[in-house]
């Protein structure tokens, strides 16, 4: 049991420091690498006019965002359009630091086809909008609700609005 029990040790420590190499690697890279957050989005073109109507990344399944300025960290994420508009839910928001940041300093810079688009995130309050916004995200994803999002616990959603201007 002893041989069998320090392999077992060895292999998991061995995936343990795999995974903490890859986390740190990715924390400095241009762009999240897999679950593991990343840093600043550098590569692709910035858009300087984004498109009215976010009709175009209705059905894509995941986008990039990066959120506080300060301390720019990437993920991915899931993508919701309604009505043209863009949104980028949260699930289970108080498990993690990015919606919080956001909530704080809305500047993030979304990738989507390698392309950066700059935005002001606004976290959707309006009880109609959010039955949309889980209905959506049930049909697209099989997640989730329209109840769970109206509640607003376990589900945020973030509008992606234009920048003020400075």
């Amino acid at each position: 049991m002893g041989r069998i029990g320090r392999r077992i040790g060895i292999g998991l420590g061995a995936v343990a420091a795999l995974a903490f190499g890859v986390a740190v690697v990715a924390r400095f890279s241009d762009g999240p690498i897999g679950p593991f957050p990343g840093g600043r989005l550098v590569a692709g073109e910035r858009v300087a006019a984004p498109p009215a109507d976010w009709s175009f990344a209705a059905e894509m399944r995941t986008i990039e965002l990066e959120a506080n300025p300060e301390a720019p960290r990437s993920r991915t994420t899931w993508v919701a359009v309604v009505d043209g508009v863009l949104y980028v839910p949260c699930g289970l928001p108080d498990l993690k630091t990015w919606p919080h940041e956001v909530l704080h300093d809305g500047r993030v810079v979304l990738r989507i086809d390698g392309r950066r688009y700059e935005r002001q995130a606004v976290r959707e309050t309006d009880p109609a909008r959010l039955r949309r916004l889980g209905a959506e995200v049930l049909r697209k994803y099989g997640a989730g609700d329209a109840e769970t999002a109206v509640a607003g616990e376990k589900v945020w959603f973030f509008r992606m609005d234009p920048r003020p201007a400075a």
